[in-house]
């Protein structure tokens, strides 16, 4: 009886954790993702692109590490006009909404920087 019990306990820790799992993997959607290092100061822009629709509720995962020189992180929609700028910190996660449908670029923008940085772009389910 007490082996029944201990099988039935095991067998429902796991359903949930399944459960949670999955909601966790619909819960967001990987938009896109950049993750450079530096090791030489370098001047230049790496960037990625999305679509997105009014209304989507987008999540920026950052980390950085700066040893020298500037590191901007910006959002532009398709006529080049900047959206949103992240703030400047060492690990930072931001929520931003969409105003309108359109295809987005979150240019990672170096002017004589050292360092590496990395960034994911989720949108929330």
């Amino acid at each position: 009886m007490k082996k029944q019990n201990i099988v039935i306990s095991a067998g429902i820790i796991v359903l949930i954790s399944i459960l949670l799992i999955a909601w966790y993997i619909n819960h967001q959607e990987v938009l896109g993702n950049m993750d450079r290092v530096f090791r030489e100061a370098e001047t230049g822009t790496s960037d990625i692109s999305f679509t997105g629709e009014k209304g989507d509720k987008i999540k920026f995962s950052f980390r950085s590490g700066i040893k020298g020189g500037d590191l901007a992180m910006v959002l532009y929609d398709s006529s080049q006009n900047t959206v949103y700028e992240l703030d400047k910190a060492k690990e930072l996660e931001t929520y931003f909404t969409l105003e309108k449908p359109d295809t987005y670029t979150l240019a990672a923008e170096c002017n004589k920087f050292i360092g590496n940085y990395k960034i994911t772009v989720y949108k929330e389910n």
